[in-house]
C-alpha cells in the first residue's frame, strides 16, 4: 500500500470531519475512561439517538465505575431499560466488578490487558484504547472495514473475513493513525460511515476521498438502489402475525417483563401470550427456552410450579 495514499486517505477524513463531526456526549474534552467504556457498550448494538437518550439517565445512577459495580444487578438491569441486548448490561457491570477489584478502579489502557476482562473483545479493547486513551489502536467494526475496503481495495467486504485478511486490514488501518490522533480519526471514520459511506446508498458524489477511492469509479445507483448490496443474515426467531421477528425481540419482551413484573405467577400460556401476539400452546418449549438462556445469562431467574411460572431478578 502507497504511504501517499494512507496519508490522503487520513488527512482527508481528519478534514471532513472537523467540518461535519457529530456533537455527542462522550466525545466532550476530559471525558473520562468509564464514562467512554459506558458509551462504547451502548453503541455495540444500538443506535446513536436512543443511547444519548439513555447515556445521561444511566450515568445519573451510577456516575462512578465504583457506583455500578457495587450496584444490586436488578438496579442495572431496570437502568438499562430501552437498550436491548440486556446482557449487555451484567457483562458492563462485570467488566467494572473486576476493574474495582483488579486495578482499583482505574480502567487499563492496554488492549491486551482490556482483553482478560469481561465482555471485552478485540474490537472493544481497540475502542476502549483509542477513544478512552488516544492510543493508536485499531478499533475495526462493520463501518471501518467498509470504508477501507472500499477506497483501498475497491470493494465491499461482508464477515466472516479469513484470518490473513483480517491481519493486513488490522495493519493497514493501525499504520493510517497519524500521531495522538488516534481517537480523532476513529471518531472521524464512524461519522463518516454513518452520514457519507453508508452500507446500501453511500453517497460517493459527496465524498471528499473519491479522487483516489477504489470504489468510486465502480459506483453504480439505478432508481436510487445500489446494484451490488449483499443480501442480510436472517436471524434466528418465529413468525408472529404473519412476520419474521427475532429471538431477541422476544427475549427483550420477557426481561422488560420481569422488570415490571418480578414475583408475579400466571399460567404459561398467558405469558405466552404477553410475549407473543399469536401464541399457540406447542411454542411452549420455545418460549421455555428462552427463559432458560435468560437464567443462564443471569439476566432473570424462575420457578415452574404446576403450569404456573413466577420471575424474579437474580
Amino acid at each position: 500500500m502507497m504511504r501517499s495514499d494512507i496519508l490522503y486517505f487520513s488527512e482527508n477524513i481528519l478534514n471532513w470531519y472537523a467540518v461535519h463531526k457529530r456533537d455527542l456526549p462522550w466525545r466532550a474534552e476530559g471525558c473520562d475512561p468509564y464514562r467512554v467504556v459506558v458509551s462504547e457498550i451502548m453503541l455495540q448494538q444500538t443506535q446513536v439517538p436512543r443511547v444519548i437518550e439513555k447515556y445521561t439517565e444511566f450515568l445519573g445512577k451510577f456516575p462512578t465505575i465504583e457506583g455500578l459495580a457495587r450496584a444490586s444487578r436488578e438496579d442495572v438491569i431496570r437502568a438499562w431499560c430501552g437498550l436491548g441486548y440486556n446482557r449487555r448490561a451484567l457483562m458492563l457491570q462485570n467488566f467494572a466488578q473486576e476493574v474495582v477489584q483488579l486495578y482499583e478502579g482505574k480502567i487499563p489502557d492496554n488492549p491486551k490487558v482490556l482483553m482478560i476482562l469481561s465482555g471485552v473483545g478485540t474490537y472493544t479493547a481497540g475502542s476502549i484504547a483509542s477513544f478512552a486513551f488516544n492510543k493508536p489502536e485499531p478499533a475495526i467494526d462493520v463501518n471501518l472495514r467498509r470504508i477501507y475496503m472500499r477506497f483501498f481495495y475497491g470493494r465491499d467486504q461482508g464477515l466472516p473475513m479469513a484470518k490473513e485478511e483480517e491481519k493486513k486490514l488490522y495493519v493497514l488501518v493501525k499504520s493510517s493513525i497519524p500521531v495522538d490522533k488516534s481517537r480523532d480519526l476513529h471518531n472521524a471514520l464512524m461519522d463518516f460511515g454513518s452520514l457519507i459511506c453508508l452500507r446500501e446508498k453511500p453517497l460517493c458524489r459527496e465524498c471528499v476521498l473519491q479522487k483516489q477511492c477504489g470504489f468510486f469509479p465502480l459506483y453504480a445507483v439505478k432508481k436510487e438502489k445500489v446494484l451490488f448490496v449483499r443480501e442480510k443474515r436472517v436471524e434466528k426467531g418465529v413468525r408472529e402475525k404473519g412476520k419474521h421477528v427475532p429471538n431477541r425481540i422476544f427475549r427483550g419482551r420477557i426481561v422488560e417483563f420481569v422488570r415490571k413484573n418480578a414475583s408475579r405467577s400466571l399460567s404459561i400460556d398467558d405469558f405466552g401470550m404477553i410475549i407473543k401476539k399469536d401464541f399457540k400452546g406447542e411454542e411452549r418449549e420455545w418460549l421455555l427456552g428462552l427463559c432458560e438462556k435468560l437464567r443462564k445469562e443471569g439476566l432473570i431467574d424462575f420457578v415452574l410450579v404446576r403450569g404456573l411460572i413466577t420471575f424474579t431478578f437474580r
